[in-house]
């Protein structure tokens, strides 16, 4: 295989493999929320059951399913076509159609709500935050990078003096790099951004969100999905890492000209995250999916449903937690995996700006990396 067809079937593979991923998570979205959330809607748990509950997620995934092939046919028109920025059309198609059929189940499900119960628990002890073991695990990706920087510096006259960094679907080099700091280490930069942010996230999950249930099986559980929730950030820190840390030595390969192979980089890259999809589905929202079938956990004495206890109207399309009562600036997403924030809170809204500088910082780096001669 020549690297004009390697390219090519990379391209292919990020873009339909991607499509084909997000359709299978959307499909199993609906059950991966706790029992008492449908669509983002508390219910009863038994409503999912029911004919009614069974129709709207039949209607959901129909639409996901069908209008996912659409976004894969239009995304493989425009790869055969060349035109890569097109396929993207099919991508932002399936997540548009993602969008509108949540909604619409959700507003099918909203006349069957229930009420939460209003009880909260607190815990008087204080929350196992993952001690040592985390921490050593989380220096893990910062002493790959800072080795790699070292390594560098002993090696910076064995690198060229420029060095092609992006290729065309012809395989010929279109985007050159020299030997400067920004641009070899404008990449390993935008690796330590990605590693300090997943850092902070993790920090957040583990301090800053709220216990649901303070004792039994269901705290177990809470606490499981939150070791998970980071577990699976810090292995994307060692992921973002090793592939940060190994762009700057492409250019000490034999023959610079040439397109480095990057399909098993794709390989790769999908077969990691359908691990981690594959385990935070298992476990769950709150750690939902780890109560043993046929259970009903999240009933609690008083006979109502228990969910997130958060009120239905202060989750703006399902989505969005605006309550200005509650003090909690990270609450768990009712449709989703993880966690959100509550934008009734300024520091809600700092961290969402900090964010959304992030890309911001990425472009500028890139932009000072690429040689412009």
């Amino acid at each position: 295989m020549n690297s004009h067809d390697s390219i090519l079937l990379a391209v292919t593979l990020a873009l339909e493999g991607s499509i084909l991923l997000s359709a299978i998570l959307f499909h199993v979205l609906p059950r991966i929320s706790r029992r008492d959330i449908f669509f983002a809607v508390t219910v009863n748990p038994e409503f999912r059951g029911t004919a009614e509950g069974r129709g709207i997620l039949r209607r959901f995934r129909i639409a996901v399913w069908s209008q996912s092939a659409v976004g894969a046919g239009i995304a493989g028109l425009a790869i055969a076509a060349r035109t890569p920025l097109v396929a993207l059309v099919g991508v932002g198609w399936q997540v548009v159609a993602f969008i509108w059929a949540f909604l619409r189940a959700r507003r099918q499900t909203l006349p069957h709500a229930g009420v939460p119960d209003s009880h909260r628990e607190a815990a008087l002890v204080p929350r196992r935050t993952g001690g040592i073991g985390f921490a050593l695990l989380q220096l893990g990706p910062f002493a790959i990078l800072a080795a790699s920087a070292i390594y560098i510096q002993l090696i910076w006259y064995r690198i060229p003096e420029r060095f092609p960094i992006h290729w065309g679907f012809d395989g010929r080099p279109n985007g050159w790099a020299t030997r400067s700091f920004a641009g070899i280490y404008g990449l390993w930069l935008i690796g330590l951004l990605v590693c300090a942010f997943l850092e902070i996230l993790a920090f957040a999950i583990l301090h800053w969100t709220r216990q649901i249930r303070s004792t039994g099986s269901d705290a177990q559980n809470e606490a499981h999905f939150r070791r998970v929730q980071v577990g699976c950030m810090i292995a994307m820190e060692y992921f973002f890492a090793l592939i940060f840390n190994g762009i700057p030595f492409t250019a000490l390969r034999g023959n610079i000209n040439q397109a480095p192979s990057i399909l098993p980089f794709m390989l790769g890259t999908f077969g990691f995250m359908a691990v981690l999809i594959g385990i935070l589905i298992h476990t769950g929202q709150g750690g939902a999916n780890l109560t043993a079938a046929g259970t009903s956990p999240d009933i609690t004495g008083s006979g109502k449903v228990t969910g997130d206890r958060t009120p239905d109207q202060c989750w703006r399309a399902g989505c969005f937690y605006v309550n200005p009562d509650d003090p909690a600036i990270i609450v768990e997403k009712r449709f989703g995996i993880g966690y959100t924030f509550n934008f009734a809170r300024p520091a809600a809204w700092l961290v969402t700006f900090l964010i959304l500088c992030f890309p911001v910082a990425i472009l500028v780096i890139v932009f000072h990396s690429v040689a412009r001669h």
